[in-house]
């Protein structure tokens, strides 16, 4: 069954970077109002726990489509590709962005502000989310988005603000000042002198002038870009930077080389277990080993004949994703000549998951009748 089901598992394992969308729609205390938000959710939200605590990221202009759907597009792709981690992200449309994202002064309350900080979490509870949060704009909402992290630096992460031009004076001047604000949690992009021309010659002066403050902020120069394609080329990197360590962070537990061969030997079990645990995290967060990670954690062990190792891996796969169907084959298949009655368990779960929770895609029934194949082949 193994060697079947494992290519029938590769074909499908796309459907983990989908995304589902819902649409929120509830009364604003702050714009005294009606207010629709989108809330974009990975495909594996289904197969999680409560352990599983995803960031949250905040797209303001949710009304542009040329910004909201690229912006979303880089995301995925950065998730696919596991330059960052899965994350909700929360698209919030403007009504009149000029007027919503307009600063005054670093310190006059605004609604957009309030609903963002005070409103959203409430809205967004039921997602489990993780106090790790991103605000990200452009031009107009780059300028509040930054204002909104100037007055909430502990809550925001991190702010990406792409090509910001109004009180970009006011705001860099008053980021100088402070001594409590991280800096680092702060990405500026900008495009072209010669297509983004006002937008850079404000940048230009302000790093001119204020020089230690660009040299501690996270900056991306999009030299040959427009205004509006700034996001859409800026994103990716800033995104990426955001996330440096998050790619890397499993990679010394099971170490192989290119013939998939553990490069030492690892510690007992438990200690395994401790080192996942030490390395799940993003920055000072909590963030447990995704799908992919318990797969490819324990395919090391398994390949390297260590299959008490493997099975205590998707066992805690188990823990953190337990509508996932995979996991459960995977711990059939290695407690099979080990306790019977264990091993049918798991194969059970799996065939039930798989009836329940999966969408009709291509290769669902595949799996299904090799499970009942496996069934009656073990006299079950």
């Amino acid at each position: 069954m193994k060697n079947i089901t494992y290519v029938l598992l590769f074909i499908i394992s796309s459907i983990l970077y989908g995304q589902e969308i819902d649409t929120l729609s509830f009364y604003s205390k702050a714009f005294e109002e009606k207010r629709i938000i989108y809330v974009h959710k990975p495909e594996f939200y289904k197969y999680k726990s409560d352990a599983v605590k995803l960031p949250v990221i905040y797209l303001l202009d949710g009304q542009h489509k040329w910004f909201a759907k690229p912006v979303i597009s880089d995301i995925k792709y950065l998730r696919f590709t596991k330059e960052i981690p899965s994350a909700i992200i929360v698209v919030i449309p403007l009504k009149d962005r000029i007027k919503e994202c307009a600063i005054t002064d670093l310190k006059t309350e605004l609604p957009l502000d309030k609903f963002l900080t005070e409103e959203l979490d409430e809205e967004i509870k039921s997602y489990n989310p993780s106090d790790y949060k991103i605000i990200i704009g452009h031009s107009f909402s780059a300028s509040f988005s930054l204002f909104s992290f100037y007055n909430h630096p502990d809550y925001y992460s991190s702010v990406i603000a792409n090509s910001p031009y109004d009180q970009m004076e006011m705001l860099v001047a008053g980021f100088e000042q402070s001594k409590e604000i991280d800096k680092s949690k702060i990405s500026i992009s900008i495009g072209s002198i010669n297509k983004d021309v006002e937008h850079r010659k404000k940048y230009d002066k302000l790093k001119m002038q204020f020089p230690s403050f660009f040299n501690s902020i996270n900056v991306f120069e999009a030299n040959y870009s427009a205004h509006n394609s700034v996001p859409i080329i800026a994103v990716p990197t800033l995104l990426t930077r955001v996330f440096e360590n998050y790619r890397s962070r499993y990679f010394e537990i099971a170490e192989v080389d290119l013939k998939y061969k553990l490069i030492k030997k690892p510690g007992s079990i438990t200690d395994e277990l401790n080192k996942i645990e030490m390395a799940s995290k993003i920055q000072k967060y909590n963030y447990p080993p995704e799908i992919s990670d318990i797969n490819g954690i324990a395919s090391r062990y398994w390949n390297n004949d260590l299959e008490g190792y493997a099975a205590k891996v998707y066992k805690l796969g188990v823990k953190y994703y337990p509508n996932y169907y995979e996991f459960y084959l995977s711990l059939y298949e290695l407690a099979l000549n080990k306790d019977e009655k264990l091993s049918r368990e798991y194969l059970d779960k799996a065939e039930i998951l798989l009836k329940t929770v999966e969408n009709n895609w291509e290769g669902k029934s595949e799996i299904i009748e090799e499970i009942k194949a496996e069934k009656i082949k073990n006299g079950w």
